[in-house]
């Protein structure tokens, strides 16, 4: 058994605060400049959730589900949407197309843009909101299911990952398989927990060991993780285990383990979006169709940021933090956002950072709670006027629900002017096992959606290591 290296960072994700009631965001969709309004945003978007019966097919038409907004204090688990109820509710799902595991024909997914409006205005006036830029198609649309047990994520590169995390809140095994597009692309298993090291010769299948599981040619990376790169070694475990139930490592009360229930469907249904099917080479439905009709990936979008501009003066950033807080003043009572108390001043936590040659950009805290603070976004010249609210753009489609989190609030913000890349990090609990990331790049007019992950189960899956649903070309 090798020893190798493990794999390099970890994604960075978000949560996420009520919009102002009354208060115009741009959609995320649509014609140039639609605009509407909703009462409440979502702590995070509103996809299938655990439910062991989330269909499989993409089906047409808007399915954007709205949860009621809690605070971004979010110290229990992401809540399942299946669960909840809310006017907007879920339509229903054909029940063929569920079983088939059949991608229906969705709508033609939207890439969205959003551009910041210059309206100018006295430094009292109060923010507005961004209008939104023409909308791109992407070559891939993203995709995010759960399948009982098992949660698949395809990116818009339509690399897909299939991830199993217990749902118990233990530390249970997590196992990861993870493929790129096209004939030949890379293929990797971990076996990992977050309670200890994974030993192959401690592996059981229904409290049973096989020792054709423990002989597979494993490596061992820097987080004790058990590795697979071999594809043919990836399909013999897949043949070894599809039939089970439980995958454990040890025994008795030590043991940690995996329900398998759902791994057979996720196998299929990334051979179904990267176009597998039939081949040798799918993971769960083999034949003997040539593997060269596997489409190559799709090229990746590339934004390019703006340059770097001249640095603001602490005093300069001071003025223009307190002028926008003060400009915002409704904004941030319709939002319900903090006030200072005794103790604890919430705007302590204001920033601003130079955007360009003329604006800066001024991040205004408006929640805080145990582990992370959500904060809104504002867009202002440097002379202190023509202040402007920025809601970035949301990720496209992601499968059955359309995914539409509204960024009207920002978790973790922060934006780096070297590289004009604005960040947002949301945990869906302390333990950073679930939750969401993003990053928006500025194009010296607008903000570009540059990355997206998600992991909606929390589990035990690494800290902030979340399935990526949009990247951009390196």
């Amino acid at each position: 058994m090798q020893r190798r290296r493990g794999r390099a960072g970890h994604h960075r994700p978000l949560v996420r605060r009520p919009v102002a009631r009354g208060v115009a965001v741009a959609s995320g969709h649509g014609r140039r400049g639609r605009v509407t309004r909703h009462a409440g945003s979502l702590d995070l978007p509103p996809w299938s959730g655990n439910s062991p019966a989330a269909p499989v097919c993409r089906s047409p038409g808007r399915r954007n589900a709205m949860l009621q907004a809690r605070r971004a204090d979010c110290a229990q688990p992401i809540p399942d949407p299946s669960r909840m109820s809310h006017p907007l509710a879920l339509r229903p799902i054909s029940l063929l197309c569920a079983a088939l595991l059949v991608a229906c024909a969705p709508d033609t997914p939207s890439m969205p843009e959003a551009t910041p409006t210059d309206t100018a205005q006295p430094p009292d006036a109060p923010a507005t909101v961004t209008a939104e830029a023409p909308a791109a198609t992407p070559d891939a649309q993203p995709l995010y299911r759960q399948l009982r047990d098992f949660t698949v994520a395809c990116d818009n590169g339509l690399r897909c990952e299939i991830l199993g995390v217990s749902d118990d809140g233990n530390f249970g095994l997590v196992l990861r398989l993870r493929r790129d597009a096209g004939a030949d692309g890379a293929q990797q298993l971990r076996l990992e927990s977050q309670g200890g090291a994974v030993m192959a010769e401690a592996l059981r299948l229904d409290g049973r060991v096989q020792s054709a599981l423990r002989d597979l040619p494993w490596q061992v990376d820097d987080a004790d993780a058990l590795v697979l790169d071999d594809g043919a070694a990836i399909a013999r475990f897949i043949d070894l285990v599809g039939d089970g139930t439980q995958l454990t490592s040890g025994d008795g009360d030590g043991a940690r383990a995996l329900s398998l229930a759902g791994l057979r469907a996720a196998l299929l249904l990334v051979d179904e979006q990267q176009q597998r099917l039939d081949t040798p080479d799918a993971w769960q439905r083999r034949g003997e169709r040539d593997t060269a009709a596997v489409p190559a990936a799709p090229v990746l979008p590339r934004p390019v940021a703006a340059p770097a501009p001249a640095a603001l003066s602490d005093a300069d950033a001071a003025r223009l933090v307190r002028t926008v807080r003060e400009a915002s003043a409704d904004v941030l009572r319709a939002a319900d956002c903090d006030a200072p108390r005794e103790g604890f001043d919430i705007r302590d936590q204001d920033e601003a950072q130079p955007l360009d040659a003329t604006h800066a950009l001024v991040l205004t805290a408006c929640y805080s709670g145990a582990y992370q603070t959500s904060s809104l976004v504002f867009r202002v010249g440097r002379d202190g006027r023509d202040i402007t609210r920025v809601v970035p753009p949301s990720p496209p489609h992601l499968g059955d629900v359309q995914a539409m989190p509204e960024f009207a609030l920002l978790t973790s913000a922060g934006y780096d002017p070297a590289t004009a890349t604005l960040s947002h990090f949301a945990k869906g609990r302390g333990l950073a096992d679930c939750g969401e990331s993003a990053h928006w790049v500025f194009d010296g007019e607008r903000f570009v959606l540059s990355g997206y992950a998600a992991l909606r189960r929390c589990g035990g899956a690494a800290p902030g290591d979340w399935p990526t649903l949009w990247r951009s070309a390196e």
